[in-house]
């Protein structure tokens, strides 16, 4: 089943990328890694995912049978196509929606026009590798290696330098694979990303995240109502004691505060830059 995790596990995907954020206790954090599930590289897994819906063949009731996708000589049968290749999109919004109003919050930009002057839009969507946690751009961390092999790079403090110079640029270079992942997600060119496109995003990121808080709160909630985990407790009471009340969650209640930091961000963006 595709996006398993977004439609029935929200809570864990969503603490996991906090919960290891937490525990980074580096005292000097010059290697930019990524913590967020929404990042260059699963972006690109969502691409490959729905390239390969394109491929099947979905029934009436979201399913596809295939072939060759296990180690085994069983077909495979893949559940609720449509629902995962409608939460990819969404995801993909979402990730463009959140760097560009980053983006434009760290760069007091004041106009959409200012906007796109101040990206560099690649033509095409880059790979990126995990490197000790740490995402590079398939073709930089080729020129590394190339340049380590013509012996331009000697030292260890020189390969020390390349990953200071790609954490420096990661949000830059980050920002520029959401909006050339969104063009082609939409199938349109730069000149039609306009004001009036930029506010959809921004506005349905809205949407999107109040999905999720609320697949947040409800993948959590099941724990209070699952027989199975019910039944090592003599009571309610008791469960609220050892797990907590589920209204007092603090993680829930940090995702409800993150959703409505983002319904201002988005206001805010849209009167600065009158859109």
């Amino acid at each position: 089943m595709p996006a398993y995790w977004f439609m029935y596990n929200m809570y864990a995907l969503a603490r996991n990328a906090k919960k290891y954020e937490d525990r980074d206790k580096r005292t000097y954090k010059f290697q930019q890694i990524e913590f967020d599930f929404l990042a260059p590289d699963t972006i690109n897994e969502m691409f490959n995912a729905l390239q390969l819906f394109e491929k099947i063949k979905v029934n009436a009731i979201g399913e596809a049978e295939v072939s060759g996708w296990e180690n085994s000589k069983r077909k495979t049968i893949i559940t609720k196509v449509p629902q995962a290749k409608d939460i990819y999109t969404q995801m993909i919004q979402l990730y463009a929606a959140n760097a560009l109003i980053s983006f434009c919050q760290s760069n007091d930009i004041k106009s959409f026009e200012q906007l796109k002057s101040s990206v560099k839009i690649p033509k095409k969507r880059s790979s990126f590798h995990n490197v000790g946690g740490q995402l590079i751009r398939h073709e930089d961390l080729e020129k590394l290696k190339a340049d380590i092999k013509k012996n331009k790079l000697k030292y260890w403090e020189d390969i020390h330098q390349f990953y200071f110079k790609q954490g420096a640029n990661y949000s830059q270079t980050k920002l520029q694979h959401a909006l050339t992942s969104l063009l082609e997600l939409w199938k349109i060119p730069a000149s039609k990303f306009d004001a009036a496109a930029f506010k959809t995003l921004i506005k349905k990121a809205i949407e999107t995240k109040e999905w999720m808080t609320t697949g947040v709160y409800e993948s959590r909630a099941k724990d209070y109502t699952n027989p199975f985990r019910k039944m090592v407790y003599d009571n309610l009471e008791e469960m609220n004691n050892v797990i907590g009340k589920l209204e007092d969650n603090s993680f829930i209640k940090e995702q409800q505060a993150e959703l409505q930091s983002l319904k201002k961000s988005v206001n805010a963006v849209i009167r600065k830059l009158k859109l």
